[in-house]
């Protein structure tokens, strides 16, 4: 993040993640929250792909960019000094910069070798120029993999919020039980769990996932219809930017960010 940006809120940093299994919209839902909060009040957002099959930057409309898993490919399976690591993890974030946010894509997974020190040299940046110092972000809202891995690594160690995106599939239904019972198990500390319906029809699936989401202590914050200005824009290969604002599912999402906000 350049130096020309400072933060808005003068809160604390909060870092949002967005999960569920793959093919549930949680990436487009991702993308909309981070256009929608560019236009309130110019909070200065990160937005992180986590994700190794990296989609975020495409629906933001975003194309010239570095992904971290590029930046440390040379230092894999040798020493890369802590300080040196912080130098080229703020730069990265410098070219990474949009007009109205800044991006950070992870990357392809790790593959053969060892990125254990990487990995806790990334965790002292990510503290360092994310989540304090003067230019910290008001905001970072994390596309996560798919599935529960996220959380069983403990990578999404950061979150203060986790919203678990779901469709009206038993599988779906499961991995809201699984991301719970996981971050339970592994003692994640998360302060709200929500929970989003996309493009379900039948209001007893509706039904189930609200008891669902109130028998775990969850927040179930609503359904997003079948909204075809999405699949027209996912279709054509569009940013989430240029969504019209008559669209249901901006206009719903515009709805469930005051909630996501606000708490």
């Amino acid at each position: 993040m350049s130096e020309t940006r400072g933060k808005v809120t003068g809160e604390k940093t909060k870092v949002i993640g967005f999960s569920g299994k793959g093919g549930v919209g949680k990436t487009t839902l991702a993308a909309l929250l981070i256009r929608i909060m560019t236009e309130m009040n110019s909070p200065v957002i990160l937005a992180l792909d986590s994700d190794p099959n990296t989609c975020l930057p495409e629906i933001l409309g975003s194309e010239d960019y570095i992904t971290l898993s590029e930046m440390i490919e040379e230092y894999k399976g040798g020493r890369l000094p802590p300080r040196k690591f912080q130098q080229e993890f703020n730069t990265l974030l410098l070219k990474n910069e949009q007009n109205n946010y800044d991006l950070l894509p992870m990357g392809k997974s790790e593959g053969q070798g060892c990125y254990c020190s990487i990995n806790n040299l990334l965790r002292s940046a990510f503290q360092e120029f994310i989540l304090k110092g003067n230019y910290a972000y008001d905001y970072v809202i994390v596309d996560c993999e798919a599935g529960i891995e996220h959380i069983s690594r403990k990578t999404s160690a950061f979150l203060n919020d986790l919203v678990i995106v779901t469709d009206g599939s038993k599988m779906s239904l499961n991995t809201i039980k699984n991301i719970y019972e996981t971050s339970q198990e592994v003692k994640i500390e998360i302060d709200n769990i929500y929970v989003i319906a996309n493009r379900i029809e039948s209001e007893k699936i509706l039904k189930e996932i609200d008891n669902l989401s109130e028998k775990l202590g969850m927040k179930f914050l609503g359904n997003i219809q079948e909204d075809e200005n999405i699949k027209e824009l996912n279709f054509e290969g569009k940013s989430v930017f240029e969504l019209s604002e008559n669209s249901s599912a901006y206009q719903k999402m515009k709805e469930i960010t005051k909630t996501l906000i606000s708490n």
